[in-house]
């Protein structure tokens, strides 16, 4: 790969209102994980932490993801969403 900034592998398809919030709002996931990300424990929160956090949102921020998630369905995400 000459220059340019790195390509990912796959490019994922249809994103839904779960990989928004996994993107744009990970310090409130985190705030719901009782665990340190180094703990092993941590990834068996990390769903049921999102989940928390979706059923937890204000109607101004589900109305602001679902527009996130509008865009990134019609234009793509940007580039460092992509390379997750």
């Amino acid at each position: 790969m000459e220059g340019g900034d790195p390509k990912p592998a796959k490019l994922k398809k249809v994103y839904t209102i779960r990989d928004v919030i996994k993107s744009n709002y990970q310090s409130l996931v985190d705030d719901e994980i009782p665990y340190k990300s180094t703990d092993k424990e941590y990834i068996g929160s990390y769903q049921r932490a999102v989940t928390t956090v979706l059923k937890n949102m204000g109607k101004k921020d589900l109305g602001d993801a679902e527009k996130t998630l509008n865009l990134w369905n019609t234009e793509g995400p940007p580039p460092d969403v992509q390379l997750k």
